[in-house]
């Protein structure tokens, strides 16, 4: 039986029957190195050890093989098919913080741009609605209609009437009423006039101002200018002249009354046509 020394690498020749069946131990004559002989094995023996050292060593391999395909399985599909105690899981991906983010960025950005489209056509369209603008709280506001019983203003109709407060740095707090006169007649009409009254809680006029349609100021002019600077504007002829003559069927011509000092306790205002002329012909 052929040995070599597991140090050096020196071959001996060991004679079988010195060894016994549980092994043997030798020394190596050149470096005197103690290593363990084991017994040979016999024929039937060797043949059963290798076939055992190939089942072992093809479990190794299929084993191996088996991962590598679960490794594969598992960078194809996500998440993995099998959890760290090999039952089938399941796991759900969070939803992204960034998109949910972004979505309610853009939802603001629309609400405050509506807010601002509504605040701007509110202060174009509707001054009455901003409170600096608006009528005293609890202040009822009536537009009384023309006469019908008068042929002559049976159908001027009074259109987007509205009425506000506006602090005026001289006079004080100032009442406006503003809106168009249009003409619904089949022939042209003119130089239409109107009356304006306010009321108190017992439905009695406390002021009252009759004027021709056909001039308005702007809100800055209402702010700043004198009440005799108003009344002028409000009364100047060129914008009767212009407005308020031949008016056409359909027409309409604006038309602006303030009240300055307005006396407290006013609940409602009144509103109606009391002249409209026919064209000379």
């Amino acid at each position: 039986m052929i040995v070599q020394c597991p140090n050096c690498g020196t071959k001996y020749n060991l004679p079988e029957e010195r060894i016994k069946p549980e092994g043997a131990k030798v020394r190596c004559t050149r470096c005197t190195h103690v290593f363990q002989v084991q017994a040979p094995l016999s024929e039937e023996a060797a043949l059963e050890q290798l076939l055992e050292n190939k089942a072992a060593a093809a479990a190794r391999v299929e084993g191996e093989a088996h991962r590598e395909v679960l490794k594969d399985l598992e960078g194809t599909f996500q998440p993995p098919l099998l959890g760290e105690e090999g039952k089938p899981r399941l796991e759900l991906s969070p939803t992204p913080k960034s998109s949910g983010k972004r979505s309610v960025w853009l939802w603001l950005a629309a609400v405050g741009l509506v807010l601002v489209l509504t605040v701007g056509a509110v202060f174009l369209l509707r001054p009455s609605w901003i409170p600096w603008l608006a009528p005293k709280p609890g202040a009822e506001v009536a537009v009384t209609p023309p006469g019908a019983s008068s042929e002559e203003v049976a159908r001027i109709v009074l259109e987007n009437v509205r009425q506000y407060f506006v602090n005026n740095e001289k006079e004080g707090q100032l009442f406006v009423i503003e809106g168009q006169a249009v003409n619904r007649f089949a022939e042209p009409r003119e130089l239409i006039k109107l009356k304006a009254a306010l009321f108190n809680a017992q439905g009695v006029a406390v002021a009252t101002q009759e004027f021709l349609a056909g001039n308005t100021v702007s809100l800055y002019q209402l702010q700043v200018a004198s009440r005799q600077e108003i009344e002028a504007a409000l009364g100047a002829k060129v914008g009767i002249l212009t407005n308020n003559t031949n008016v056409q069927p359909g027409r309409g011509v604006p038309f602006m009354v303030v009240f300055f000092g307005v006396p407290a306790g006013v609940q409602e205002f009144g509103l109606e046509v009391v002249q409209a002329k026919t064209p000379p012909q």
